[in-house]
């Protein structure tokens, strides 16, 4: 079986999240050939056991600027991939007949979907938003464009994630469990890598505009990027982990408090391994809204808005004290795994094989 597995470049948490799906899919199903399609930088996929990995599709993303979103940019691109779109199609089509895909997945780019319609090959979308949803959210004179979008995922089957909006696009759309953006963390792969004392990591590409990053006196920041996010920052490079045979989740596992965005990669670990976090929020994603209901109600994070966020020590001091809530259990990666698989044959409603952990659904 050939999969191509479409991963959106928009933040890393479509990545992650796939990253850690192929992973379990590929225990199950270890002759599976997958090629990846993405812009996702190519360190990220180090030690993912993809078989090749092509340019991505283009697909209506925002753009951000300054660790925010640039909205005008933003309106410029959905018009300019609206604009575009037949072209585009053309270009994704000819590329699946070339590359001869059994099944196309996509988390969650809609021409993948459309060129896979066009070519009679069954898809799969796999995500808790899609972008018909977001432009119209972010955009509401912009209907003909997000309609122009939701046209091209009707194809698909989608595997809908929670925390997300009641909305799909898709021809059928399956509700799967909470899909985890990473491994199970094991702390004790990075106890040589990291210091001694209290850790901040700070999953963060890059720090927001107006936001002082220090930590308290018995903290050390540490990152996890091909360079250091900020001065202060002790940082472990990707290469480094996975030299250590770790990954990004061990890190999760053995810190103390997180700083980051809510995005639905890093969410999942926090939700996971019970963790507690600093969360920057108030970014004009729409996403953004189910993230946050979720963590209010299952975790020990402190919500820090732009308009009220001086430093970042006083809050990762604050969240330190929390006391911790169990962790939140999930099957989705097996579940997602096992849709995949009934999904070969180009069934439009694949079944679901193993109950739903019923703690978060």
């Amino acid at each position: 079986m050939k999969i191509l597995w479409y991963v959106s470049s928009h933040g890393w948490g479509h990545g992650a999240r796939q990253r850690e799906l192929i992973r379990v899919y590929r225990l199950k199903y270890p002759d599976t050939h997958i090629t990846v399609a993405s812009d996702v930088p190519m360190w990220f996929w180090k030690g993912s056991r993809i078989n090749s990995i092509v340019a991505g599709s283009p697909s209506p993303i925002v753009v951000e600027k300054d660790g925010d979103i640039d909205l005008k940019a933003t309106r410029t691109h959905f018009h300019h991939f609206a604009d575009h779109s037949s072209s585009y199609l053309k270009t994704e089509v000819a590329r699946q007949l070339l590359l001869k895909p059994d099944l196309v997945i996509s988390d969650i780019d809609p021409l993948p979907v459309k060129a896979a319609g066009v070519n009679s090959i069954p898809a799969l979308g796999i995500g808790n938003f899609t972008w018909d949803w977001i432009i119209k959210e972010m955009f509401p004179d912009m209907g003909a464009e997000a309609a122009l979008v939701a046209d091209m995922y009707h194809h698909g089957t989608y595997l809908k994630l929670p925390m997300s909006p009641d909305h799909s696009p898709f021809g059928s759309t399956v509700n799967v469990p909470l899909l985890r953006g990473g491994p199970p963390g094991n702390p004790d792969k990075v106890r040589d890598l990291l210091p001694a004392g209290n850790i901040c990591l700070v999953a963060l590409r890059e720090i927001p505009r107006g936001v002082e990053l220090s930590v308290p006196d018995n903290f050390t920041a540490v990152s996890c990027l091909p360079e250091p996010v900020h001065r202060i920052c002790q940082n472990i490079t990707p290469s480094e982990l996975a030299d250590a045979g770790a990954a990004f989740a061990d890190l999760v596992a053995a810190c103390d408090v997180l700083l980051t965005k809510p995005g639905y990669g890093i969410i999942s670990q926090i939700l996971t391994m019970g963790k507690k976090a600093v969360l920057l929020t108030g970014r004009k994603f729409p996403e953004e809204k189910y993230l946050l209901d979720t963590i209010k109600q299952t975790s020990a994070s402190i919500l820090i808005g732009k308009e009220s966020l001086l430093s970042t020590k006083a809050f990762i001091r604050s969240a330190k004290r929390l006391h911790p809530l169990p962790k939140i259990n999930c099957n989705g990666g097996t579940i997602a795994t096992n849709l995949i698989n009934s999904s070969r044959d180009g069934s439009p409603h694949p079944m679901i094989t193993e109950p739903f952990r019923t703690d978060f659904n």
